[in-house]
């Protein structure tokens, strides 16, 4: 399935969540001025001792989801206004021009598109926005530009302390960036009102997650309660959860501690075969045979959204993105939450994530000169807007996509603060869905059955990775 980006939704760009070292103050809304900033420090070039100066750089930051024209459709609300007032002001004073935009219009032809530039060049000047199936193969075929080589750009600066820059990095020698806090991804969503009519508190997920006690066993106590006969005819027809496997798996691995692809001393590890993984996936296939709803007959295989959307079960593990103001659960009739998933036995007791954040690249053939530019464009363009430097800034676009602020304050706030990489989608040719997850889980093979059934082509894969 493919994922939205967060930043398609709110619209908002790459500035919202970042901090300028350069702001002093914001401007005051309401009042017009000639400059409404002219209380921020502009950056001094330290070649010219003059105020930056890119001359008249147009650069495209390319993506698979931006409309051509969205800067110019109505702003989301005032801190997208005050984000796009901000470009406006970066791009004048620098003097440099920044559009965003898709490159191809379409997630599957984006990396190939991104690919092609790379070899062979052209007039314009890119950013482009990466997933991890570009990041690995471009980096090994030297088809982005080493970041390291930059003298314009501070990386100490605390926008960049997502550590993206530190990712598959060979001595001094990086090739990725990302100017924003890791993008919150899987979590459990929670149908109150399902939860009140089996004799739940509508917020015991929440109150279980705060004290700390949110693990698969009060989990499993509450799945079982709301799985239940309601008309006495000996079949269930309240069901405590229905899931995307290739969701729940891969989070019940790590909240176990132990994600199913590892990253150790430079390299990628296989931990399927390790008892962490293991008891994980035979977990989830435990829960999935007691208290999913079966799938119904000629259903496609997203039934289990439209399930939880009529108020058909209790819960289900997915992505965040799926709160967001367009999302579909925006349209939902029932009250619902949104928790991390709860804790394994063989963790740390951090509630965990993963994070499977994109990245941004310069191509490598451009020369160190135009290289420079369009990355100053870059830095200016995603430095944090004024007005929202405080450490929950980060939040505030967040808070109208849910129907309670607990899922911010508290499950938001808790994936921001364990960073987690998910590296088996970097992996080339691992089919970790089609190996390690849907047999299991549907019960039709053991964890162990899989991981024998296809260790030896994943060390392939991983041997090859490793190189």
């Amino acid at each position: 399935m493919i994922k939205t980006n967060m930043k398609k939704v709110l619209c908002v760009g790459l500035a919202l969540v970042t901090v300028a070292a350069t702001v002093s103050a914001a401007p005051k809304k309401g009042k017009k001025k000639d400059d409404p900033y002219k209380k921020i420090q502009k950056e001094i070039n330290p070649a010219t001792k003059k105020v930056w100066d890119l001359g008249g750089i147009d650069v495209i930051l390319a993506d698979w989801w931006s409309g051509e024209n969205w800067e110019d459709t109505p702003a989301s609300g005032p801190m997208e206004e005050d984000t796009r007032a901000w470009h406006r002001w970066t791009q004048k004073t620098y003097n440099y021009k920044m559009i965003q935009k898709q490159l191809t219009g379409s997630w599957d032809s984006h990396p190939q598109a991104v690919s092609n530039f790379c070899i062979n060049g052209g007039k314009e000047n890119y950013v482009f926005t990466i997933d991890a199936r570009s990041a690995l193969i471009g980096m090994k075929s030297d088809l982005f530009y080493d970041l390291s080589k930059l003298k314009c750009i501070d990386w100490t600066k605390s926008k960049w302390a997502s550590g993206s820059e530190k990712m598959f990095k060979k001595g001094d020698t990086f090739y990725f960036m990302r100017p924003l806090v890791p993008e919150p991804r899987g979590g459990v969503f929670f149908n109150k009102r399902l939860l009140e009519e089996a004799g739940i508190d509508a917020d015991t997920p929440y109150d279980l997650q705060k004290a700390g006690k949110w693990t698969w066993d009060e989990f499993e106590k509450l799945l079982k309660k709301c799985t239940y006969d309601k008309d006495n005819d000996g079949l269930n027809d309240a069901w405590g959860m229905a899931n995307s496997s290739t969701e729940f798996v891969p989070l019940a691995t790590v909240s176990n501690g132990m994600p199913m692809i590892g990253f150790e001393d430079g390299k990628f590890v296989n931990n399927c075969g390790k008892d962490q993984v293991l008891e994980a996936i035979s977990w989830c296939a435990k829960m999935a045979a007691n208290y999913e709803k079966p799938q119904p007959e000629g259903s496609e295989w997203n039934w289990m959204y439209a399930a939880f959307m009529n108020g058909e079960v209790a819960f289900l593990a997915d992505q965040e993105y799926h709160a967001q103001n367009n999302g579909q659960f925006s349209r939902m009739d029932d009250d619902w939450g949104f928790v991390c998933f709860p804790l394994g036995p063989k963790g740390d007791g951090k509630y965990r994530t993963l994070h499977n954040d994109n990245l941004y690249v310069i191509p490598s053939c451009y020369d160190d000169a135009r290289a420079e530019k369009v990355a100053k464009a870059f830095d200016f363009w995603s430095d944090g807007t004024p007005g929202y430097d405080s450490p929950d800034a980060w939040k505030e676009g967040y808070y109208s996509c849910f129907r309670d602020s607990r899922a911010v304050d508290e499950t938001l706030e808790l994936m921001k603060a364990t960073p987690n990489p998910r590296y088996d989608t970097f992996v080339p040719g691992i089919n970790y869905m089609g190996d390690m997850i849907w047999a299991p889980y549907a019960g039709a093979v053991t964890p162990q059955q899989a991981y024998e059934d296809c260790k030896n082509v994943w060390a392939g894969l991983l041997k090859d990775a490793n190189r």
